[in-house]
C-alpha cells in the first residue's frame, strides 16, 4: 500500500539478525528517505511507521523477532507495524495472528520495494549486499528455504551502490550475502567483482563477510593479496569431526579446511581468521567433540562463533531429534568459547607496538583491518567516525588501545 508522506512523518527500522538483514535494513532506510520519511532510531520514539526486520536462523532468533514485534505492537500510541525478513516465509500464519501487525511483506514484495534503491547506512562501516540465496543442502540450515536459490546483484548495480557509499564518505565497505562465495552474474564471480571495486579511485578498504571453505577459490586467494582487502576472513567450520561434517552434508572435510587456512595465511600472514562451530549436533558424542577440540588446537584459527545446535522443523537434521542433553551442550559451548577467548587474546598480543590501519567508530573506538577492536587513547579530536586512520597498538588493562599517528583523509 502507498504510505502517506506528509511533512514530519517518522519511521523506524528494528532489525534482528545477520549482516545481510542489516544491509537490507540500510536499503529500506534509503527507500523510506525517498518517500519523505524522517528516520528515528528507537521504536520508543513512537514513530508513525515501524518496520521489524526478522530472523529465523535459530529458535532463539525467532523468539527474539517475535518478542520485538509484540513489543512494538504494544506501544501507545501504536505505530503502523510492518514485518519483513525471514519470519514471514517461516511462520506467516503466526504473524497474521499477532494483534497489531498491520502488514507483512513477502520476500517478493521486499525485493520489489528495494529494487534500484541506494543504501543509507547508520554505522561507521557500510554494508553492501551483493548476493542472496543458497543452493546448499546443509542438514541443519533452514535459511536457504526462506531466501531461495542464489541470486547476484549485477556488477553494474554493485558498482553504483559502492560509488554512492564512497561519495557518502564511507571508507570501509563490507561485502555481504547469504552465500557470498556463490556470487555469479553472467561470467562474473566474486573475484572479478572485487577486481572491479579495487579499480576505483580513493582511499578505502573492503571487508568480506563469511565465505564457505569450498568456495574460497585459488583466484580469490590471488585477489585478497591486495592490501585494500581487510586481513580478516570468516570461514565456517561447523565441526572438526569428519563424520559429523558428512552427516551435516558439508562439502569439505577437516583436511581441506586446514589446507585453506594455511593458504590464506601464506597470502596474508597477519590475517585474523574465524569460524562458526555448532555444538551438540545429533551424533556428537564425547569422542566426536574431542576430535573437534583437537582439530582446533592444531590449526591457526583466531576466534570462534559458537552455536548450540538448534533443531529447525523442515530441515533433514530435525528428523534426528535433539539427543545431546542441554547441560552437555552448555558445557561444550563454554569450553569452546573459552578456547576462542584465549586464542583471540594470544592473537591480539602479537600486534602490540605495531602500526595498523583502523576505521574509527563512535565513542572513541576503532576496528583494525585484522579485526582487532580497541579504544583510542587519547581520544582523537576532529576526526569523524568512519575515517580510516593509522594507529600504534598498545596494551591497556584487559584490552587493546591505539594512538592515532595518521589521521588519514577522505
Amino acid at each position: 500500500m502507498p504510505f502517506a508522506t506528509e511533512p514530519g512523518r517518522t519511521a523506524c527500522i528494528a532489525t534482528v539478525g545477520c549482516r545481510l538483514n542489516q544491509a537490507e535494513s540500510d536499503l529500506l532506510r534509503g527507500w523510506l528517505q525517498t518517500q519523505g520519511f524522517r528516520l528515528v532510531n528507537d521504536p520508543g520514539a513512537i514513530p508513525d511507521l515501524c518496520f521489524v526486520n526478522t530472523c529465523a536462523v535459530t529458535a532463539n532468533a525467532e523468539r527474539s523477532s517475535l518478542a520485538l514485534i509484540r513489543s512494538v505492537c504494544s506501544l501507545n500510541p501504536k505505530p503502523r507495524v510492518i514485518v519483513f525478513g525471514c519470519l514471514p516465509a517461516r511462520a506467516p500464519e503466526l504473524l497474521k495472528n499477532i494483534p497489531g501487525v498491520d502488514e507483512i511483506w513477502t520476500a517478493e514484495e521486499k525485493k520489489s520495494r528495494l529494487k534500484d534503491i541506494l543504501p543509507a547506512p547508520v554505522r561507521s562501516r557500510a554494508l553492501l549486499k551483493v548476493q542472496d540465496g543458497c543452493d546448499r543442502t546443509c542438514s541443519f540450515c533452514v535459511v536457504r528455504q526462506l531466501r531461495g536459490t542464489p541470486a547476484a546483484v549485477s556488477p553494474e548495480k554493485v558498482l553504483s551502490q559502492f560509488q554512492h557509499l564512497r561519495q557518502s564518505g564511507y571508507q570501509e565497505i563490507v561485502l555481504t550475502g547469504l552465500n557470498l562465495g556463490r556470487y555469479e552474474s553472467g561470467d562474473w564471480n566474486l573475484a572479478r567483482l572485487l577486481r572491479l571495486l579495487l579499480a576505483q579511485p580513493g582511499r578505502f578498504r573492503l571487508r568480506l563477510a563469511s565465505i564457505e571453505p569450498d568456495l574460497f577459490t585459488d583466484e580469490l586467494l590471488t585477489v585478497i593479496a591486495d592490501p585494500r582487502i581487510c586481513s580478516h576472513f570468516h570461514i565456517p567450520l561447523q565441526s572438526g569431526d569428519d563424520r559429523l561434517l558428512g552427516k551435516m552434508d558439508r562439502r569439505y572435510r577437516t583436511a581441506d579446511y586446514a589446507r585453506l587456512i594455511n593458504k590464506i595465511l601464506q597470502v596474508k600472514p597477519d590475517a585474523c581468521i574465524g569460524a562458526d562451530v555448532i555444538v551438540g549436533y545429533p551424533g556428537e558424542d564425547e569422542p566426536s567433540f574431542t576430535r573437534t577440540m583437537n582439530f582446533l588446537a592444531a590449526i591457526p584459527l583466531h576466534y570462534l562463533h559458537v552455536f548450540p545446535y538448534s533443531p529447525r522443523p523442515g530441515t533433514p537434521a530435525f528428523e534426528l531429534g535433539d539427543p545431546v542433553p542441554k547441560p552437555v551442550k552448555q558445557h561444550r559451548v563454554q569450553l569452546l568459547r573459552q578456547w576462542s577467548h584465549n586464542r583471540r587474546q594470544a592473537y591480539a598480543r602479537r600486534f602490540i607496538s605495531t602500526v595498523r590501519e583502523a576505521v574509527l567508530e563512535p565513542d572513541g573506538r576503532a576496528l583494525t583491518d585484522n579485526y582487532l577492536r580497541l579504544t583510542c587513547e587519547p581520544l582523537p579530536a576532529g576526526i569523524p567516525a568512519g575515517r580510516l586512520v593509522r594507529l600504534v597498538l598498545k596494551p591497556a588493562e584487559d584490552r587493546l588501545a591505539g594512538t592515532v599517528i595518521d589521521a588519514g583523509s577522505s
